[in-house]
């Protein structure tokens, strides 16, 4: 009995490792037609799917999405996923005006990390259904996060929602994030590629 117990203990684990709050927008390039995101915690398993779709305080519906790679669901905490880690074609996402991972079903998804590039510029929302964390940069075609890369996942998340620390280019690299976790630093590299661009 007392297996049975813990194997059904196990498997709920598995079901829910990724909660909202757990990824976090840091890059959009639209000249690449591109976006970078980094995972606060490992994927443990977990599927992510992406939409064009943007929860709201009461509300996160569906119509269309693309699923992460099979490589994603081991991906750990710290690593920076792109548009090429989920199985979208060259006409998927393109000129999105938000952006939204998440986990589950299109027809009962959990929303883990947005990013809203029509919301009024400067403004700033990281509570949003739980713990979403959620970027608002404003009307942009290209920004990266250009803050610290390494510190606690409320730290990083902090840094990250303040547009303060958004550039309107690419020009940095970014490899991996390194996030504590229980007082360790866990440092993930990840290939990306190189940008430079500049809004005309």
């Amino acid at each position: 009995m007392a297996l049975k117990s813990l194997l059904i203990l196990s498997h709920l684990g598995l079901a829910a490792s990724l909660t909202p709050g757990d990824c976090a927008f840091v890059g959009i390039y639209g000249d690449q037609d591109d976006f970078a995101l980094v995972l606060m915690e490992d994927a443990d398993g977990e599927v992510l799917s992406l939409t064009e779709e943007y929860p709201t305080n009461d509300h996160f519906k569906v119509s269309k999405s693309v699923v992460a790679k099979t490589h994603v669901s081991d991906a750990k905490r710290g690593a920076v996923l792109k548009k090429a880690d989920f199985e979208a074609d060259s006409a998927s996402f393109v000129a999105p005006t938000a952006l939204t991972v998440f986990t589950g079903s299109q027809e009962a998804p959990t929303p883990l990390c947005s990013i809203n590039l029509e919301a009024k510029q400067g403004s700033v929302t990281r509570k949003l259904s739980e713990e979403v964390s959620v970027v608002m940069l404003g009307l942009t075609e290209t920004a990266q996060y250009a803050g610290s890369t390494s510190g606690s996942k409320e730290e990083l998340l902090e840094d990250i929602s303040n547009p303060s620390n958004w550039l309107r280019d690419a020009s940095r690299k970014l490899a991996g994030f390194s996030i504590a976790k229980g007082g360790n630093v866990t440092m993930t590299e990840s290939t990306t590629m190189k940008l430079n661009m500049t809004m005309t």
